[in-house]
């Protein structure tokens, strides 16, 4: 029988480009790639967890469950809208989170990033402020980043950057005064205090009233109850933290035990801490 060396060879070079392509297919048995994610909706809540925007099936929707809804978001000039947070849309329209794995990152794609800015707390995060430069427009697009490319995109969203004087901007520091005369107490950032809080022991002291700065120095109380004030005491047992329950922004300090503590004052948003003061000094004589 003669050998047809030809159709060895041929068969040969095919073998080893499955063989190849193959290979490259297969997934690692140990740690296997995530899953892409199947989105059919976005959705944009401000900080009471309200919808703004909403995208379906890459269309933004101009109302949503029967409720209007706009198509446009807008940005304070020089200043930081409240906590946004993204939600998806499965394709029954119901919400879920975002995921979990690192393998996915929330990206922004501005068109104009003289206009508009984002800060976010944690790039990790599905949360995010706008951040207004000046007055103007531009669009937004958000994208789920996986594995280096991307799994899923927004439309351009419309943007709005305007002139808004009751806005303010990220909270830097904190300070306490006494309500009833505005005598202030103690200034605190997130990495020193001035000043002191005293109290006699088995005695409170009078109101005293919190306000947040920004960067620009201005003060501000955010808006509640979306934002809360929480306080942990240091160490425990040597006073009590009271809040005021209809003034949020407006606590007294039990004195329990002689001695010198401290405080630190917290301004929360959906569980999480938007701003974490300095230690503050807390004297019980």
């Amino acid at each position: 029988m003669r050998f047809n060396f030809k159709f060895f060879g041929l068969f040969t070079i095919i073998s080893l480009l499955f063989l190849i392509n193959g290979c490259k297919e297969e997934t690692n048995p140990v740690t296997p790639p995530s899953e892409h994610m199947d989105i059919e909706g976005w959705v944009i809540r401000d900080a009471t967890s309200k919808p703004i925007v909403v995208v379906w099936q890459g269309v933004i929707q101009s109302s949503w469950n029967g409720v209007p809804i706009g198509d446009t978001l807008y940005a304070p000039e020089n200043s930081m809208t409240d906590h946004y947070t993204i939600k998806f849309l499965n394709d029954d329209k119901e919400m879920f989170n975002p995921p979990t794995s690192s393998d996915y990152t929330l990206g922004f794609n501005i068109a104009d990033t003289s206009v508009l800015g984002i800060y976010q707390h944690s790039p990790t995060e599905y949360e995010f402020h706008l951040k207004g430069k000046k007055e103007g427009k531009t669009t937004l697009e958000l994208v789920i980043n996986h594995l280096g490319h991307v799994d899923a995109r927004t439309p351009k969203i419309p943007v709005v950057v305007r002139e808004d004087s009751s806005a303010h901007g990220e909270p830097v520091a904190i300070k306490v005064s006494i309500e009833s005369s505005g005598v202030e107490l103690v200034t605190a950032t997130t990495t020193s205090s001035t000043g002191l809080i005293e109290v006699n022991k088995d005695a409170t002291t009078s109101h005293l009233k919190v306000e947040f700065l920004d960067d620009h120095g201005h003060a501000f109380q955010p808006s509640f109850p979306a934002h809360t004030l929480a306080g942990v005491v240091n160490p425990s047992g040597s006073f009590e933290f009271l809040l005021e329950e209809d003034e949020p922004w407006v606590f007294s300090i039990k004195g329990l035990t002689i001695g010198n503590a401290n405080l630190v004052l917290k301004l929360m948003v959906n569980g999480t801490s938007e701003f974490t003061s300095f230690p503050i000094n807390i004297k019980v004589n």
